[in-house]
């Protein structure tokens, strides 16, 4: 056996060993679990799966749109271009926990040590307009490692990035990583605005442009020229069969792009999406139907409406239960909990579970028939 192979068993020995350790002592897999309320009282927002970071700055983009530029902590790793993460921070004895995508690229953080999320500050939201305020001076906050398959796809097909809004940011990320890696295959972005005061990094993308002839940024006034069509595709696009479609921003105009550029006989293998927000909801209208929901541990049966479904967060809150909920877009699995019985359809990836026993996600969950749920 060699020196390496002698090394990998032991370091697994030595895993296993301390894990074996912690479950006897705590019955957890980590000490530090078992340690984390204490730890806590002296340094607040402490997690054992999330790293504590700084915050260095809040750089104003647009009136509703700022970025925060922050230096994760050490057991911080890298990310893919286009990921995203939980960003946790403290308001007024309570943990606030969003997530967002990163909007730099992982070329920038290997140069500096720091990653940016360009956020835009959502009317009557809590958390969005605060962590503006909050970390206007700086500040501490905790970070979940990256995660998220919206990533540039893997060979040298074409792209095609559609974005709307705010759904320019993991966009951002890999233009600028495509930029600073060297990556040469051809890439061209439509970047759908309401008006030329919130053309998001406008001056980056056409530095980025101009120095690279693989990557064509095209923005796209909505006051001027409306909303996506096939008229702008065939126009700004014409060899749009070719490429990858990338669409990212508000879900109507997610549907909106996928509907046009499927219609232009563009394969669904060759659409990728990701949502800002919950994904929409749409059953089968042949099987839809209404269905009873009872929530066990809660006393609770309610009815689920075909016509206007909701997930069964959505559900359980309607009807006076509060269950343990966080990111409500299928990404944080706080909601997670056990299906005894019946169908659900999954609204992001539009699969219908078994009829058994299986663990769900309560807010990216929607009752296909009678269903019954362990919480």
């Amino acid at each position: 056996m060699s020196q390496a192979e002698t090394s990998v068993q032991s370091a697994s020995f030595l895993g296993r060993a301390q894990q074996w350790v912690a479950q006897s002592l705590t019955q957890e897999n980590q000490i530090s679990a078992y340690l984390e309320p204490l730890i806590q009282m002296a340094v607040p927002g402490w997690t054992t799966d999330s790293i504590r970071s700084r915050v260095l700055q809040v750089r104003a983009e647009t009136n509703d749109v700022y970025t925060l530029v922050i230096r994760p902590g050490k057991r911080w790793k890298s990310f893919t271009a286009g990921q995203h993460l939980q960003i946790t921070a403290e308001q007024n004895g309570s943990l606030q926990t969003r997530f967002f995508s990163i909007s730099s690229a992982p070329a920038y953080f290997k140069k500096t040590g720091l990653i940016e999320m360009s956020i835009r500050v959502q009317e009557g939201g809590r958390v969005t307009p605060w962590l503006r305020e909050a970390f206007a001076a700086g500040g501490i906050c905790t970070l979940s490692p990256a995660e998220g398959e919206f990533v540039l796809p893997a060979g040298n097909q074409p792209l095609l990035m559609v974005a709307g809004g705010s759904g320019i940011t993991p966009f951002r990320s890999m233009l600028s990583q495509m930029a600073a890696s060297g990556d040469k295959r051809d890439a061209h972005l439509l970047f759908y605005v309401r008006d030329e005061a919130n053309a998001l990094f406008k001056d980056e993308f056409e530095r980025i442009a101009a120095e690279h002839d693989n990557i064509r940024i095209t923005f796209m006034n909505s006051a001027e020229k409306g909303v996506f069509s096939a008229e702008h595709l065939q126009q700004e696009c014409p060899d749009f069969a070719e490429r990858k479609v990338m669409i990212c921003g508000p879900t109507p105009m997610i549907q909106l792009v996928r509907s046009v550029v499927a219609e232009q006989g563009v394969s669904a293998d060759n659409i990728m999406f990701e949502y800002f927000g919950a994904a929409p909801i749409e059953l089968d209208r042949g099987d839809a139907k209404d269905a009873y929901v009872n929530f066990e541990k809660g006393g609770v049966a309610a009815m689920s409406s075909a016509d206007q479904p909701v997930s069964l967060l959505e559900l359980a809150e309607q009807n006076g239960l509060k269950p343990l909920a966080g990111c409500r877009v299928g990404v944080c699995h706080q909601c997670k909990c056990t299906k005894k019985s019946g169908v659900v359809l999954n609204t992001l990836t539009g699969q219908y579970s078994d009829t058994g026993k299986e663990d769900i996600q309560l807010c990216i969950s929607v009752a296909v028939n009678d269903v019954v749920l362990d919480v």
